[in-house]
């Protein structure tokens, strides 16, 4: 497993697979599809004890509804990337996989509070999630080309691949020495923040993200 090997030690990493969830989320649709089952898992997750949740989408679905539902610390890979790259240069661009993906990263970013000065370009590799695990060398061509693009024409100096199937491809480090600026891969980097929140025994604040009120006296209603 990906995330275990690159885990500290003593760090146990579960995967946990949406009952309802769709096959890829590629569209504001999928999106609004996996949301409710993400939830679910990650209320059950604390239940069950875990420390944490990363979100396995770096589209990030659920991720200020699961804040408001849970107390333990949940990293979204989408915004932490893009808090990430906002340290490590002046302007980042984020590889997307499909053009119907663009919109939402914009509607992350913003999210996230990152100054738009700061985002170069979102650009796409246009080859789809169930796509990559069958031909992980056509991705990593066509990231790179786009990525290439983002430097050249976009004037971005760090690269995010916008997508978990990209990040699971572990190109990432590959990548960033043939470009010679940093490359964020969404699910270490959501990794390494998650371990570090739990360490630091830091979650999300629950005055800025609430349980909801008629929550708040029935639990069972969860």
């Amino acid at each position: 497993m990906v995330l275990q090997q690159h885990s500290f030690s003593g760090t146990e990493i579960h995967i946990k697979s949406c009952r309802n969830g769709v096959r890829s989320i590629e569209s504001y649709y999928e999106d609004a599809l996996a949301a409710p089952a993400v939830i679910e898992e990650a209320i059950q997750a604390e239940a069950e004890g875990y420390d944490g949740v990363i979100i396995g989408c770096a589209g990030d679905p659920g991720l200020y509804a699961i804040r408001e539902m849970v107390r333990i610390p949940v990293v979204g890979p989408g915004e932490n990337a893009v808090h990430l790259a906002s340290t490590l240069g002046r302007a980042f661009s984020i590889i997307a996989i499909v053009d119907n993906c663009v919109p939402r990263h914009h509607q992350l970013v913003q999210r996230a509070g990152i100054a738009h000065t700061q985002l170069a370009s979102i650009r796409a590799a246009n080859v789809s999630v169930l796509d990559i695990a069958k031909g992980p060398d056509i991705a990593k061509r066509r990231v790179t080309e786009e990525a290439r693009h983002a430097l050249t024409s976009d004037g971005a100096d760090c690269i995010i691949l916008g997508c978990l199937s990209l990040a699971f491809a572990l190109f990432d480090r590959e990548l960033a020495q043939a470009l010679g600026v940093p490359v964020i891969n969404p699910a270490l980097a959501a990794l390494k923040q998650l371990e570090s929140l739990v360490s630091l025994g830091v979650s999300h604040s629950k005055v800025a993200y609430r349980l909801p009120p008629k929550f708040r006296n029935s639990p069972s209603a969860v």
